[in-house]
């Protein structure tokens, strides 16, 4: 029951974000909920810790990269990054053990972009809904979490 309301949530969120340009902030914490709940409310704290370290991380490093770009410190969540992006990221945090959440984010991340750059051939569109995109890829990886998992172990 829990993971048809967690693809319903995601699938929630891909659509605000896709057709709307925005996820309603009530969609965030209400994932965050689900998402504990998917791994039945015991949450790896060590994952968690690990996982927070390194979005914060990221984060940091985008910061700098973007305001070395522009000369300036940059607030990057003024046309680089939405805080529905970040709000999301932090969200799907406790779905994950670390390793896997390394290998969601930084594939996911690459896919949202092949996936927009697809969609950019046939409709132009200025920005793009990295929530929405890589909702799709958590509900994927949540249907086939039982199939994925031994792949991602199975590397060294």
């Amino acid at each position: 029951m829990l993971k048809i309301a967690l693809l319903i949530l995601l699938t929630a969120i891909l659509y605000q974000d896709v057709k709307l340009r925005a996820v309603h902030w009530i969609c965030f914490p209400l994932l965050a909920v689900a998402a504990l709940g998917f791994h039945n409310w015991q949450p790896d704290w060590t994952a968690l810790l690990f996982n927070f370290t390194f979005l914060a991380g990221m984060l940091f490093l985008l910061t700098v990269y973007v305001s070395l770009r522009t000369g300036r410190m940059t607030d990057i969540t003024k046309g680089f990054f939405s805080w529905g992006d970040i709000l999301f990221l932090l969200a799907v945090v406790p779905l994950f053990d670390f390793r896997t959440y390394l290998l969601f984010f930084t594939c996911g991340t690459f896919l949202s972009l092949v996936i927009h750059l697809l969609v950019m051939r046939i409709q132009k569109q200025p920005t793009i809904p990295y929530a929405g995109y890589m909702a799709l890829i958590a509900g994927l990886y949540i249907s086939f979490e039982q199939q994925i998992q031994p792949l991602i172990y199975s590397v060294a």
